[in-house]
Formats: C-alpha cells, structure tokens, sequence
C-alpha cells in the first residue's frame, strides 16, 4: 500500500497583519509548518509530501524544505477554496501511484503523527473511501460542524456560515483532515462553487460520496487541543501554550522537576534527563540536551548547547550553541557564545564572556573576564579582569593556555601568543609574547610614590581660593 500527503500551505493569513507568509510564523524558533511536516514523516509507509503554495510563500517554504527529498511543491494559482487546493497538490502526482492520500492543512502544528497514523489504520480497515478526523470542540464557532444520521455515520459537513441556530449548537467539527482512497479523488470534480464565499470546499466531498455509495466515515477525537488552527497572533499564542503544556507535563512524567510549569518554555526537541532540577522563567530551545541531575536556574536560556550531567548553570545565564561537560558550574550573569567548551568541573562565574574557547578540567574564570578563540588547559586559574585580545580588526588569533596556568587579574593575554604549563602571569600585565613553562611573566610600569603631595594639591588649591 502506497500513501502520499498533501499538505495545504497557501493561504494569506491575513488576520496575521504580517508580511510574513502565516505558515512561516515562528512557534519555538521553528516555522509553524514543519510540525505538520514531521508529523507525516512519522506515518509508515507515507513516501511522498506535496506542500501546496501561494506565490506570496514560494520563496520562504522552497527555502525551508530546500534539503528535505521528501516535499515537493505545487501551486495554488488562484485561492479558489480548499478543493482547488487539493487539485492543484495532486495534479503534481501520478494519480495512479498511490493507495491512499493524506490531507491536511499547514497551520496545524500540534497533530501528533500518532493520531495521523491512527487515521490511516481506521481507513484501511475500515475499507473506507473517505475518512474525515473530527474533534468535539468547546468554542466550534469557526469551524464546520459534522453532520450525523440517526445510526450515527456521517452525513455531511456545514460549514459555519452556512448552518442554522441549530446546526451551531452542534460541538463535533471537522478538523481539516482526511484520508482519500484513490476511487474517492475523482468526486473533486464534482463540488460546485459555494455562492456564499465562491469557493470549492473540499468539505463537501462527504455528501457526495455518501451520494456515490461510498463509505465515508468521520473518527471522533476528544483532545481539541491538538487541533488548533493558527490565524491570528492571539491563536499562535494558544498553541504555543498547548505545546509548551504538553512538553512540560511529558517531562515532569519522566523524571524531571520543573519548579514552575507556566514559565518555563521547553522547545519539543529538547532532551532532559531525570533528577534535573528547572528553576522558574528558564527557556530551553532547539537541540539543547541537558544530563541528568542538573539543576538550571532562573532567568537562563539555553540554545542548541548540550549540558552533561551533575551541571549547575546559575541565574541570569545565556548559554548558545556550546557545551558544558560534566560537574561543571556556570553563572551566575555568564555568556557562553557559539563554540565554547567548559570542561569538567570547570567553573565560569558571573559576568564571564567566553567564545569559540575550551576550558579544561577544573579550570576557574570566576569573575568578570572575556576568553575568546581560546585553548584552556587543566586546573587552570585566569583571574578577575583577564581579555584575551584575540582581534587585531582585521584577523582573529588564537591564545593557548597550557595545564596549571595562573594568570593574574586585570591581564591582557594579546594574541597569538602561548602561556606555557605552570607558569604566572602578574596581575596587571599586558601578554604580547610567549611565556615560557613555569617562568613568572610581568609587563607593569614601575610604581612612582610621590610623598605628601595630596597636602601640597589641596594646599595651593585653597591657597587660590
């Protein structure tokens, strides 16, 4: 059996107020369409994925699926309705090809694959001809409510413009997705335009069918969360809540503490092992994955990093695109930029700027130092003040700092230049040579003393008054 899905991504979403098409809209850095993307992916034996698209969204979707061998794209060339929409998806595919097609809108982001591929099962076994995914809705206002016969298979679909009083007062809806089985696509031809909107619903496909004594069936589900639809910021913002809800609860079943659920953003892909402790407003993105036994306190944001276990990352703390191994501490008001490696049991303290630097084992930068293009060896300790001067405006250059380094505060280590194992540097020094292992390395001005002349200043400054 061969099944392929058609993915409708062209409307304008005018009730977003953006140049930027709907679908491409952010929801936890990523666009709102590829979660129904990976949700089809996850459906066995689904081959093929048609993104159907506007010429307002072209550029912005053929950008985001560039690599992805699995979409294609076919054009809506005049928003004529969902019906016209699918016709323009399949006219894209051998109509030949395929057993059975997935339909399904863009501004879907919630749709589990699970529930998709439990779609499919009950088409196949059921030897439908359509199978229609509805939802009892607690506000169904804006959607079309599924029409049932007395024995309870569906009779149709009313969209919510065209139903009476009393056709509004029912809560089970349609939730935009289907399942055609390849003798059913034809009847597309047959829906006429709706006089109302002049467009062609695909939602009356149902009535047809049933027309055509095919068996058409609609598959009630309870969790009208998954099914929200984004047309508005006020809807994006839903979502995001219900995602954000279903993450959290999934981590806290699996062992991990969050202090406080409703502040604390956790993107789907992150990965967090048990006994981690998430302090309140923490936001977690992308690929981060976090060890177990951590403990993440407030106001940290961590992107795409991985935190290993037993880590401690302190208040106020951005952590991007790096990695902290294992009994390390980071923070309090710490920065760790793209490329940073913090060995284990190392400590970055506050207001600590690292970049494109690895810490080794045990090494400490407690306090107000910048460490960028950097080789940090061992139980190195770089002390309050430190730079390492790795720009000279047109090249960047690399410090190397060997095992058992002390380097004192307020120094300037300008590279490329290369501290050797065990050796000092002085506090107050500016590095623009190599320092050799275990030699002590200062560059001060000597100090000048000056006796009595805070006496003799004010003396004749009083003196003039």
């Amino acid at each position: 059996m061969t099944t392929c899905a058609v993915i409708l991504a062209a409307g304008l979403g005018k009730r977003m107020k953006s140049a930027t098409p709907k679908v491409v809209h952010s929801l936890f850095n990523k666009p709102i369409v590829t979660y129904p993307v990976e949700a089809v992916k996850a459906v066995a034996g689904v081959s093929k994925i048609v993104l159907v698209i506007g010429r307002h969204s072209e550029e912005r979707l053929k950008d985001i699926f560039k690599e992805d061998p699995m979409v294609s794209f076919a054009y809506q060339t005049h928003l004529l309705g969902t019906a016209d929409a699918l016709k323009s998806g399949l006219g894209t595919l051998d109509g030949g090809q395929f057993d059975y097609t997935l339909v399904m809108t863009a501004d879907a982001p919630l749709i589990r694959g699970e529930t998709l591929q439990g779609l499919i099962d009950r088409h196949i076994t059921g030897g439908n001809a359509v199978t229609v995914l509805s939802f009892v809705s607690s506000n169904p206002s804006s959607y079309g409510r599924v029409m049932r016969n007395p024995g309870g298979t569906i009779k149709c679909i009313i969209e919510n413009p065209d139903a009476s009083d009393e056709e509004r007062k029912i809560n089970e809806v349609n939730s935009g997705i289907y399942v055609f089985s390849r003798d059913a696509l034809p009847l597309l031809d047959k829906i006429a335009v709706n006089a109302k909107k002049g467009e062609f619903y695909l939602t009356d496909i149902v009535s047809i069918a049933n027309e055509h004594g095919l068996k058409v069936e609609a598959q009630k589900m309870l969790d009208e969360d998954e099914f929200i639809g984004i047309n508005s910021r006020a809807e994006l913002l839903m979502a995001l809540n219900a995602m954000k809800l279903r993450t959290n609860r999934h981590l806290m079943a699996e062992g991990v503490t969050l202090m406080d659920e409703n502040t604390t953003l956790i993107s789907p892909g992150v990965a967090i092992g048990r006994d981690t402790i998430i302090y309140p407003n923490v936001i977690l993105e992308g690929k981060t994955q976090i060890g177990e036994g951590c403990v993440i306190y407030s106001n940290v944001r961590i992107v795409n990093s991985t935190i290993e276990a037993d880590v401690v990352v302190k208040d106020s703390t951005l952590i991007e695109d790096s990695a902290v191994q294992s009994g390390a501490a980071v923070g309090p008001f710490a920065h760790l930029r793209p490329g940073a490696v913090i060995g284990k049991k190392a400590k970055v303290g506050n207001f600590v700027e690292i970049k494109k630097s690895t810490l080794g084992y045990n090494t400490k930068a407690s306090h107000l130092s910048y460490i960028g293009d950097a080789s940090v060896g061992d139980n190195v300790n770089i002390g309050a003040g430190t730079i390492t001067c790795n720009y000279d405006g047109v090249n960047k250059f690399k410090t190397v700092i060997e095992d058992g380094v002390f380097i004192g505060s307020d120094s300037q280590l300008v590279a490329p230049v290369t501290i050797g194992k065990g050796a000092f540097v002085g506090a107050g020094s500016t590095i623009t040579q190599d320092v050799p292992s275990d030699a002590l390395a200062l560059s001060r001005v000597r100090q000048r003393t000056i006796l009595d002349w805070v006496k003799a200043k004010f003396s004749t400054e009083k003196h003039k008054t």
